[in-house]
Parts: C-alpha cells; sequence; structure tokens
C-alpha cells in the first residue's frame, strides 16, 4: 500500500488479543491490511478497526495455566485494569472501584503491587 505505518496502539492490540478471531489468521491479516489502508498516521488506531472489533467492550475471563482463575486473581485482574485505565493513579482509582485509599493499597499490597 506504500504507506509507512510501523505500529499498532495498545488499545488496538488489546481489542485484538480479546477478539475470538472467527476466521482466523486470514481474519487477522484483512483487519492489519484495513488498518494500514485507513490509517492516516504511522500508528494503526482504534479508528481503523472494523466496527464490531471496535465496540467490543467486553469483559473476558481467560483460563491461567489451564485452569480456571478464582475469583480473588479476577479481582486483582480488574483492580490493575482499573489502575493502567487512570494511569496508576490510586485516588481516582479507588473512586472508580468504590474504595477508600487505604484498602486499595491493602489489595494492592495483598497482590505484590503495592511498588508499581
Amino acid at each position: 500500500m506504500r504507506k509507512e505505518v510501523s505500529e499498532i496502539s495498545n488499545d488496538v492490540l488489546a481489542l485484538l488479543a480479546n477478539y475470538d478471531f472467527p476466521g482466523n489468521v486470514r481474519e487477522l491479516g484483512n483487519i492489519i491490511a484495513r488498518g494500514v489502508a485507513l490509517s492516516p498516521g504511522k500508528v494503526i488506531e482504534v479508528a481503523q478497526l472494523p466496527e464490531d472489533i471496535r465496540d467490543l467492550d467486553i469483559l473476558t475471563f481467560r483460563k491461567k495455566q489451564g485452569r480456571i482463575p478464582t475469583l480473588d486473581e479476577q479481582k486483582g485482574d480488574y483492580i490493575k485494569w482499573v489502575l493502567s485505565e487512570v494511569g496508576w493513579s490510586r485516588t481516582l482509582a479507588a473512586q472508580i472501584l468504590g474504595i477508600d485509599r487505604v484498602s486499595l493499597w491493602r489489595k494492592l499490597k495483598k497482590r505484590g503491587l503495592d511498588g508499581e
């Protein structure tokens, strides 16, 4: 396509990681080709994805090392996701989670995330 697209945004990578790809690897190739064709710059962004993937914003539950994760592991993943969404602002994350900062700190410490 003679375009200098050299990156895929983290948001696009996250959406693609959670997509089931019913069309298998060919579908992935088509999605990337579309992203390159529609990208106005050097980075494929969410806006260049097909609408069904762009609108994909579901919570997925994935097996960890071949087993179903515990509720505690799922809570930890959710806390990490909220923190990453707010730039690791513990105050804002605590507000979103509906807990106080001390409770958030305890949860992070329990999971070994208090140093991040």
